[in-house]
C-alpha cells in the first residue's frame, strides 16, 4: 500500500520555468503533458528578475497562463526542493475542455511588492517581448494563410519566409468567434490534430499581428505551439487564440475564400477537404 501511494498520480498546474522547453523543464520529464492550455483565474504574474517568475493569487478575474501535467506524487519531492519559498495548494485550473483541481506554487502578495508585474499573465509572451528576438516562428491557422490581406496592408513582404505546411497535435480549428458578419477561426485544444502554415517572420509581424488578431481588446491572446514541418519540430512557435469561445458561427464568404486558398496552396488534400466540409456544414446548420 505504501508504495502505491508514493506512486499515486496528480495534477500540477506549471506557469514559469517548468513550462515545456523551458530552463527547468527537465524536472517533469516523466510526466505527462495534460494540456498545453490552461489557465487560472485570479493569480497575478511576477517577474523576479532571477530568470524565473512567481504567481500571487488575487481576488480579481487575471488570468495566469500555464500547462497541466499528471505526475506521480513521489516527484514532487525535487520539484519542492527547487520551489523552495513556494505554497504549494490545489487550486481551480481550467482548459478548453473542462475544469480541473490540481497543485500550484503560489507565493503570498506582500512579498512580491519590490517584483515587477507581469500584465499578459504568460511567461512565454513576457519573454518574447522582453527580448525581441531578430526572428519568430509563427503558426497561422486561419486567414493568415492567405497573403491577400498581407497585401492589402501592404506588410506581406514580412511573411515571405514560409517554412511550409504544419501539423499541430492536439487541437481542432474551429470558428468559436462570433462577429456581425460570421465566425472567425480558432484552435480547441480536444485532442484532435489540424494543420496550418507555418512562418518565420520578423519582429515588425508581431506587431501587425498583435493588432489584426485584437490582442489589446482581448479577442485572442498569444499562445505557443509545438508543430512539426515535413518531418521536423518546431518548438514555441507564436499562433493566436480565442479567449472567449462561443458556440461556432459559419465564416463569411471572403473569409472562408481566405482559408480555403492558403489551405489548398500549403496543407494537405486530407486536411483541405475536411476544413472545406466542417465549413459547409457550419453554414447549413447556421441556415
Amino acid at each position: 500500500m505504501a508504495g502505491e501511494a508514493e506512486t499515486l498520480e496528480q495534477l500540477l498546474f506549471v506557469y514559469g520555468t517548468l513550462r515545456k522547453n523551458c530552463s527547468n523543464s527537465h524536472f517533469l520529464s516523466h510526466a505527462a503533458l495534460v494540456k498545453n492550455e490552461a489557465w487560472i483565474v485570479g493569480g497575478q504574474m511576477y517577474d523576479t528578475d532571477l530568470g524565473y517568475p512567481v504567481m500571487s493569487l488575487t481576488p480579481t478575474s487575471s488570468k495566469v497562463y500555464g500547462e497541466l501535467y499528471r505526475i506521480r506524487k513521489n516527484e514532487f519531492e525535487a520539484i519542492d526542493q527547487l520551489e523552495e519559498g513556494y505554497e504549494r495548494a490545489v487550486h481551480t485550473v481550467y482548459t478548453d475542455t473542462g475544469v480541473e483541481k490540481a497543485w500550484v506554487y503560489t507565493m503570498d502578495d506582500s512579498k512580491c511588492l519590490e517584483f515587477t508585474k507581469i500584465e499578459n499573465g504568460n511567461w512565454k509572451e513576457y519573454l518574447m517581448i522582453k527580448e525581441k528576438p531578430d526572428d519568430i516562428y509563427y503558426f497561422a491557422y486561419g486567414s493568415c494563410m492567405d497573403e491577400d490581406r498581407f497585401k492589402k496592408a501592404k506588410v506581406d513582404h514580412l511573411f515571405l519566409n514560409v517554412i511550409g505546411g504544419a501539423m499541430l497535435q492536439g487541437y481542432t480549428t474551429r470558428f468559436t468567434v462570433r462577429l456581425p458578419d460570421g465566425g472567425r477561426a480558432d484552435i480547441v485544444e480536444d485532442d484532435g490534430v489540424t494543420e496550418g502554415v507555418l512562418y518565420k517572420v520578423p519582429q515588425d509581424a508581431v506587431t501587425y499581428l498583435y493588432k489584426r488578431e485584437g490582442v489589446f481588446e482581448n479577442l485572442y491572446r498569444p499562445a505557443f505551439v509545438d508543430v512539426n514541418v515535413n518531418g521536423r519540430s518546431y518548438h514555441d512557435c507564436l499562433t493566436f487564440i480565442v479567449v472567449d469561445k462561443k458556440n461556432e458561427l459559419a465564416p463569411p464568404d471572403h473569409y472562408r475564400a481566405e482559408i480555403e486558398r492558403g489551405a489548398e496552396r500549403y496543407l494537405t488534400r486530407e486536411f483541405f477537404l475536411k476544413i472545406v466540409e466542417h465549413m459547409s456544414n457550419l453554414k447549413i446548420n447556421n441556415i
